[in-house]
């Protein structure tokens, strides 16, 4: 009896229970317990290297930000166009996973020298709602003035569908062409309220007062040059589930004209794409100037502080002046086209 009492193994507390239940785990090697060590504790490596929250400071956006190509109709759909044989070979290909392996943002990415692998560290669910504690989550301070043309950067295209056409599938690129646009990107109820401290009417009085002279124009010369744009970024099914339950009331708040212009977008939206853009906090909300290129030329998070509303006026006034003369000038060279054409035929 005695020699069948295995004596009790002590393990060090830092170790899950579910990593040691079986027998087969007790009797790993030593070597291996700190493998499994080191990969465990791969989230709180991540969270050292980062700056703690408490020390983070809003600084001003110095640089542009968005992607680097024109966007496209079609692009970040979510859907995968591939067939099931090649999504096949594309798992058993490595140097497939070479190249994304390259491709994870930095943020997300934990080198253990020990053992010479790479390991993708989770993201805790919760560390954005802990960080709207510490300035209410603000990322960053939006640029006194916008960027310049040739320096500045692409809006993504999403897809998603719209208060006009709940059943069909809808690109932002469609709707971001040939206008100005300030576009709100949020995901929850305090993001959109987030985002209305910019573009409300009661809350920015100079940019309602500029949005509607523009509407009066635009209804003379029968085009909108300048929008308001909402996309409401709901990954999770279930919350996408409930705003569509929920769209009648959406449509009451808004107007007839401006049901094209919101969009639910629920999948296509990567990490890339959200470190591209600034969007560093997934429950705060974003805005940005958009001109009619796609080009990104003003942005701001959270709520609106100091003189960003201001800013945000500012941007607009250049842009539509900008709009205005290349306008002109593209009038004045088509005729001088026409007058050279006209003098060749004589």
């Amino acid at each position: 009896m005695s020699s069948s009492i295995q004596p009790l193994l002590i393990l060090p507390r830092s170790f899950h229970l579910n990593q040691y239940i079986c027998s087969s785990c007790i009797r790993t090697p030593q070597r291996q317990w700190r493998v499994r060590r080191t990969i465990s504790t791969a989230a709180q490596i991540l969270n050292d290297e980062d700056p703690k929250p408490k020390d983070f400071t809003p600084k001003p956006l110095l640089r542009p930000i968005g992607v680097l190509y024109p966007p496209k109709p079609g692009e970040n759909s979510g859907v995968d166009p591939r067939a099931w044989r090649q999504r096949r070979d594309d798992l058993f290909d490595y140097n497939k996973h070479l190249v994304r392996r390259k491709e994870l943002p930095r943020a997300l990415r934990v080198f253990t020298k020990r053992h010479g692998r790479t390991q993708q560290a989770a993201k805790p669910y919760f560390r954005d709602w802990s960080r709207t504690q510490y300035h209410k989550g603000k990322t960053f301070i939006s640029p006194a003035r916008i960027f310049r043309a040739d320096k500045s950067l692409y809006f993504p295209n999403m897809v998603g569908s719209t208060l006009a056409s709940p059943s069909t599938a809808s690109n932002t690129t469609s709707v971001l062409q040939d206008r100005i646009s300030i576009v709100s990107v949020y995901s929850g109820r305090w993001a959109e309220m987030q985002t209305r401290s910019f573009t409300d009417d009661k809350n920015n009085s100079e940019l309602a007062a500029l949005m509607s002279q523009q509407q009066n124009e635009g209804k003379k010369d029968g085009a909108l040059l300048l929008q308001r744009v909402e996309i409401n970024v709901e990954p999770d099914w279930m919350k996408a589930l409930i705003v569509r339950m929920f769209m009648g009331g959406i449509r009451k708040q808004r107007r007839k004209e401006d049901w094209g212009r919101y969009f639910l977008v629920k999948r296509g939206v990567t990490d890339e794409m959200r470190e591209a853009m600034g969007m560093a906090n997934s429950k705060v909300g974003y805005v940005y100037l958009v001109d009619w290129l796609c080009r990104i030329r003003w942005s701001g998070s959270a709520d609106a502080e100091g003189a960003e509303k201001e800013g945000l006026v500012a941007g607009v006034q250049r842009l539509v002046e900008g709009w205005r003369r290349e306008r002109e000038g593209g009038s004045k060279r088509q005729g001088q086209k026409n007058i050279a054409a006209a003098g060749g035929s004589m």
